[in-house]
């Protein structure tokens, strides 16, 4: 039980970083196909059999959630750069794993298909960071704009069963972000409960989506998640601020390094 709270923990954590997927993180650490299976199972006859993982999961994650809008959004106000290049090395550690398992689900050999899956996931994630959206604030919000924070979180929920897909990221996009983090800290419910109402039922969509997909063609949709978390690097870079000091540049190459070691540790 301790260890599926850390998971949802580490899970939840990254869900507020914007250009780091949730996703990601529950592949990282091995419980990505259970979550998914999980997820999918509720709206099925198996669904006893999911609850007590995902309550479970559910509470490491809503803690983690919490506990990163308060200490993570201060290290990246702060050490933005630093902390998100811990999250590139981390990513870049992981994807000599990922590419391996595509391969093994490829029988060992990859085809054209996989290439051009890869290829279109990329460049995918890797457009987004070319979207602008309007931003909102919490004062006087229209029925239409409700409607519209309600498709945001349907889109955001995507980053939890899509690898390299970020949610903080097309918020961020869509220009939710700050409001959605702000009504958070602020306890302002009818936004919070819009766009949790949203990230909910695109889970449930989304969820049965993929694993069809991880059930009748695993190889490419480990192809796609190979293209999608790549693509995330470029997300987490074109994040990063201008005013460059040598202290940060070596902070944050320490910080790479550390998170590129953690992988490869975690990996063995």
């Amino acid at each position: 039980m301790l260890k599926t709270i850390l998971q949802g923990m580490a899970v939840g954590i990254t869900e507020t970083v914007p250009g780091v997927s949730g996703s990601t993180v529950a592949m990282i650490l091995g419980v990505y196909e259970r979550l998914i299976g999980s997820i999918n199972a509720l709206t099925s006859s198996h669904r006893k059999n999911a609850i007590p993982f995902l309550i479970v999961f559910g509470i490491g994650m809503v803690g983690g959630f919490a506990v990163s809008i308060l200490v993570i959004s201060y290290f990246l106000t702060n050490f933005r750069t630093p902390t998100l290049m811990l999250f590139a090395g981390i990513i870049v550690g992981f994807l000599p794993f990922i590419w391996k398992e595509t391969v093994r689900f490829a029988n060992k050999k990859l085809q054209s298909k996989h290439y051009l899956i890869m290829t279109a996931a990329l460049v995918l994630v890797a457009a987004t960071q070319f979207l602008v959206g309007t931003d909102l604030t919490g004062a006087n919000l229209s029925i239409g704009d409700y409607l519209f924070l309600f498709f945001a979180g349907f889109i955001a929920s995507t980053a939890l069963v899509l690898p390299g897909i970020s949610g903080a990221l097309i918020l961020t996009i869509l220009g939710v972000y700050e409001l959605a983090t702000h009504s958070l800290k602020s306890f302002d419910m009818p936004i919070v409960l819009t766009i949790g109402a949203g990230v909910i039922l695109g889970v449930l969509l989304t969820s049965k989506l993929v694993h069809y997909l991880l059930e009748h063609y695993i190889s490419e949709t480990y192809a796609a998640m190979v293209g999608l978390i790549t693509g995330s690097i470029f997300a987490i870079f074109a994040s990063l601020e201008g005013g460059f000091t040598t202290a940060t540049i070596m902070a944050s190459i320490v910080t790479f390094i550390a998170g590129f070691m953690l992988m490869l540790r975690l990996n063995r």
